[in-house]
């Protein structure tokens, strides 16, 4: 028997290989290019719990070492030390010589949501003397603390979930500074408002942040790049612009801070439409220069090159992150239309007008979540997924040569399985627009037999699917289902002409997208059941599946997952609110028609599909709300239903739904995809 065969009467994904799941990420490259940290997190079933820990790589010796729980914040800059926070917040600083670790003094965090991009970051100053980081102040006591809850603004929920209150201690976040060898802390800066996302200047006498400084924080999503003098604690802006500011970083030599911005007038804390661009601003402030509008992606994780010549940065494009790099110099892209996989004719090129290229330095297929260069330049180290491999660490060594594996944590448990690869396609949808999906094939596909087949539908509505690792498919596929899952207009990757396909049109033209690839698929399939179609989706996903049983009744089952039903009740009980006036371009009470036309529960009396909600007790993103009015409606009417309740969780696939609430959450909609599906005479 061939490697291949042998392969194929492997089983696939099940429940019980969730606990096996190693999840690796955070890379942090040492100065001295001998040590690299990253974070590993483990699921503990037996406990119900998670846990984070530190790993400490020799990539001289490809020895590993684990220090303990925690998040690593940052190396000193002789490479000797790293800086890194335990659960209760406390600050330490570990010797990498002598092994042993030093406390250096606590940070609290507050619960008052800033945006779904602020870091708060503890930072090492260049010159090797302090530690900047993000505090709250002393702890408010929140509402849920109180008998009587008198509420006059907002933002006053947070994000909830597991271990965090469920509504905001409205503690402000500044910066303070520490001296690397101890000491008391400094107040950097105060008042009433939040920094976060800070960087360091080189010559360590300067702090740029971020910060909604508006009359209105809560209300006006908008926010500026400031600085701070560690001396004499004096603030100057540097942007006065409308938009939202996300993650500065401080050039080499000084001159400039480059950032990721935002221009539209509406802004959200969440999930934006408008793609993300890398702004180049003059350190000591004045106009600023985006200089990636041409390349037409979302712009994630900047980093400058150390010989300040380059900026790198991610972005997703037709299912892939890659890295890429842009010179300061010349920085105009052109995105020229080669159709090199038959698919969208917006596809990158990285020649731009002046001759100059920008380098996509990595490429998929896969995701790339992460990645640090190293202190001279010529190496990297990057993060990646693919759709049959959780993420692992790679190296690439003097220029860019190939990579190889750092970590191997899910190596061995992925031997024993047999997990179905992702098929790309195309298809033209209902108005030509060309929309890419991927189908997944269920595990010992047999072609003289007939397969169900599962709809997965993202979040966002400006998420995006593509080559990554999801547990969700492998499952569905080992148990006896083929997986289609598609970016419809809304998803990033593609333009922002298609990333703005869902505003004010929520559940339109993106149902139809995904229609039409079901279609498509089912045409070019002939072993897939036309008669057995089931949808699940979290978030939007979930808004879709809503969406979705309330239009058509070819889906025999559906399960959603956090999913929204009602937009009218939506934008005035979710800490997302900003959300709906950026959707759908003004506030909610002057858009109620259109907020309730595009709002599942209008055309519930329709719906006869099966459908199980699965939601989280203090969701305050999608609040539980949401699942009870589609499910106390399905209910009067008769449709088969069922309500699920995870206690003290909060939304979607984050870390504080447990593993076995995560367990149970999978199981259950196999199980009700089995029953109405699988077993339908």
């Amino acid at each position: 028997m061939n490697p291949t065969e042998t392969k194929a009467l492997l089983p696939g994904l099940v429940i019980e290989d969730l606990s096996k799941i190693r999840q690796v990420g955070a890379p942090l490259w040492s100065p001295d290019r001998r040590h690299l940290l990253y974070q590993l997190v483990l699921a503990d079933y037996q406990a119900d719990d998670r846990h984070e820990l530190i790993i400490l790589f020799s990539l001289d010796t490809a020895s590993k070492t684990t220090i303990g729980p925690g998040t690593a914040h940052a190396w000193s800059p002789d490479g000797r030390e790293f800086l890194f926070e335990t659960g209760d917040g406390a600050l330490h600083i570990y010797n990498v010589d002598t092994t042993a670790s030093r406390f250096l003094t606590r940070r609290l965090d507050s619960s008052y949501f800033i945006n779904h991009l602020a870091l708060h970051n503890c930072i090492w100053s260049p010159d090797g003397q302090h530690i900047a980081y993000i505090s709250a102040d002393a702890p408010i006591a929140g509402p849920q603390k109180r008998e009587v809850t008198v509420i006059d603004d907002l933002l006053y929920k947070s994000k909830g979930g597991r271990g965090r209150p469920v509504y905001a201690d409205h503690a402000k976040t500044h910066i303070y500074l520490v001296p690397a060898t101890g000491g008391t802390p400094e107040l950097l800066t105060d008042g009433h408002y939040n920094e976060h996302s800070i960087t360091w200047s080189p010559d360590s006498r300067h702090i740029a942040f971020i910060s909604n400084r508006t009359d209105r924080p809560d209300d006006i999503q908008q926010s500026d790049v400031w600085k701070v003098n560690t001396g004499t604690k004096a603030v100057t802006r540097l942007t006065d612009h409308t938009g939202l500011a996300y993650q500065p970083t401080w050039s080499p030599d000084g001159n400039y801070i480059a950032f990721l911005a935002t221009s539209g007038a509406t802004g959200t804390n969440d999930s934006p439409a408008e793609d993300t661009h890398i702004a180049l601003l003059p350190a000591n402030g004045g106009p600023f220069e985006y200089m990636t509008k041409s390349l037409d992606r979302r712009i994630e994780h900047i980093r400058w090159h150390p010989s300040g010549r380059y900026i790198y940065f991610t972005a997703g494009d037709r299912g892939d992150t890659s890295v890429y790099r842009i010179s300061i110099e010349k920085p105009d892209i052109e995105a020229r239309g080669t159709d090199t996989q038959g698919g969208d004719t917006q596809s990158i090129d990285t020649q731009n007008t002046n001759s100059q290229r920008i380098e996509k330095v990595l490429e998929g297929p896969g995701c790339i979540s992460g990645f640090c260069l190293d202190a001279r330049g010529d190496g990297l180290i990057f993060v990646k997924s693919d759709t049959n491999h959780p993420a692992e660490i790679f190296q690439i060594r003097n220029g860019y040569g190939s990579a190889r594996p750092i970590t191997q944590e899910n190596t061995a448990w992925l031997a024993a399985k047999n997990l179905q690869p992702a098929e790309t396609f195309w298809f033209d949808s209902f108005d030509g627009t060309r929309v890419q999906g991927w189908l997944i094939r269920p595990a010992g596909l047999e072609e003289t037999r007939k397969y169900p087949l599962i709809l997965v539908i993202h979040g966002g509505p400006h998420n995006m699917f593509g080559h990554d690792f999801d547990e969700r498919m492998h499952l569905l596929s080992a148990a006896g289902y083929a997986v289609v899952y598609i970016n419809p207009r809304g998803s990033h990757g593609y333009g922002q002409t298609f990333s703005n396909g869902t505003l004010n049109n929520w559940g339109g033209g993106d149902y139809q997208d995904l229609m039409a690839g079901i279609d498509f698929v089912l045409n070019r399939n002939p072993w897939l059941d036309a008669e057995k179609l089931g949808v699940t989706g979290q978030s939007y996903g979930g808004y879709m599946t809503n969406r979705i049983i309330t239009r058509t009744t070819r889906f025999k089952a559906a399960v959603t997952d956090g999913g929204l039903s009602n937009l009218v009740s939506f934008a005035g009980t979710s800490l997302y609110h900003s959300l709906m006036e950026s959707e759908f371009g003004g506030r909610a009470f002057d858009r109620f028609d259109l907020l309730w036309e595009c709002s599942p529960l209008r055309n519930v009396a329709r719906a006869t599909t099966p459908t199980l909600f699965l939601h989280g007790e203090t969701d305050n993103e999608v609040p539980f709300s949401q699942a009870e009015e589609m499910y106390i409606a399905l209910k009067k009417k008769g449709v088969p239903t069922q309500l699920v309740q995870y206690t003290g969780e909060g939304h979607g696939w984050r870390p504080e739904l447990g593993p076995r609430n995560k367990a149970d959450l999978n199981g259950r909609m196999i199980a009700w995809f089995d029953q109405y599906i699988m077993n339908e005479p």
